[in-house]
């Protein structure tokens, strides 16, 4: 037991029980006022729950993975399209499924769905032929439209940045990343004429949030007060006025950083983004330590994500990036979320622990 616990990454183990306990804090802190405070229980039985979930899939051989691979991605298909049938709205959006006791958002579960997905389809070695890449863009588009259509763009978003990373670990030849390119730039107009109007509005209020400071605009503007008002050390978890006083609307998932950056002030926001920091550091380092290709793309795909999400949600909390309702891992609230992202990172470990040959006396 000694030797098994010598083989284990500990930064994917105290990274996100470290952003377990901020979360908790803040999302009692900016709710506990507005009689939400349950957020911050359901935010803990999810943690609970995650952690099963983190050493189940730690403790299987994460290379049985690769014989569901197709299973888990009609079946995730299957979910998106069940969203437009028994899915709730909430918000104008119809991300959720109602089980009675609990939601679940398939969007999330296809985070994890695609990563498993895209490290069996890239795994053999060999050159990659130009068909397979359409393949599986083509098999990546899918989701990604039924998620465009719910709407949720934040994270149509992050699944790209994922097949962007995989495609980068996979080393596909470089034509076809300019091809990439050009098509973007092709259907960008296209794109923009299919947003809805209050996401053409997010845009627009991130060129200029003093347009329309207190409809569009609102949110960043008070995001970026909350965040300034934390000064070098913030006003303590029951002293963050700016986000406890609901100045800053739905603080509990996108503007969640707001919340702890007025708590715990420049000091605590420096310490939360090290932490991220250290958290996709680790999976890169494990994907160049892992003995297969399934290892090496699944974690860069997840450090990846994880990287375009963290970066996205801090930056449009601060106003240098468009708010895109893209929430902040293991932070925002979300049951789906934290489970998806703990079945993640405990495969990540099975990597690490399978890197080479282990004893168990």
């Amino acid at each position: 037991m000694r030797k098994l616990r010598s083989n284990f990454d500990w930064s994917l183990i105290v990274v996100p029980l470290a952003l377990a306990v901020a979360s908790v804090a803040t999302l009692y802190s900016i709710t506990s006022i507005s009689g939400k405070s349950y957020l911050a229980i359901n935010q803990i039985i999810f943690f609970a729950i995650g952690a099963l979930i983190y050493i189940i899939f730690a403790a299987l051989n994460y290379q049985n993975l690769r014989s569901y691979s197709w299973y888990l991605y009609f079946g995730g298909l299957i979910l998106l399209i069940a969203v437009f049938f028994f899915g709730q709205k909430i918000l104008g959006s119809r991300r959720w499924i109602e089980l009675g006791f609990t939601q679940i958002q398939p969007s999330e579960i296809m985070k994890f769905i695609l990563l498993v997905f895209s490290a069996s389809f890239f795994m053999p070695s060999g050159k990659i032929r130009a068909a397979r890449i359409v393949l599986y863009l083509t098999a990546v588009a899918i989701p990604i439209i039924l998620i465009v259509l719910q709407p949720d763009l934040g994270t149509a978003l992050t699944l790209m940045a994922l097949a962007l990373s995989v495609l980068i670990a996979a080393k596909i030849p470089k034509i076809f990343f300019i091809f990439l390119a050009v098509a973007l730039v092709l259907i960008s107009p296209v794109v923009w004429f299919k947003l809805k109007p209050y996401q053409k509005q997010r845009v627009v209020s991130f060129i200029d949030p003093a347009a329309d400071p207190l409809g569009s605009g609102y949110n960043v503007t008070q995001s970026k007060i909350a965040v300034g008002s934390g000064g070098l050390y913030g006003k303590g978890f029951g002293g963050a006025t700016q986000s406890q006083l609901q100045f800053l609307p739905i603080a509990y998932i996108d503007f969640v950083f707001s919340g702890w950056a007025e708590a715990t002030g420049f000091v605590g926001s420096v310490l939360m983004v090290v932490a991220f920091t250290v958290l996709v550091w680790r999976l890169f380092s494990i994907a160049s330590a892992s003995r297969d290709r399934f290892g090496l793309i699944f974690c860069i795909g997840a450090g990846g994500m994880i990287f375009f999400q963290v970066f996205v949600n801090i930056g449009m909390n601060i106003g240098v990036m468009p708010v895109t309702g893209i929430p902040l891992p293991f932070i925002s609230s979300g049951g789906t979320s934290i489970l998806t992202s703990a079945a993640i990172l405990g495969v990540a470990q099975s990597i690490y622990l399978r890197r080479k040959s282990l004893s168990f006396e």
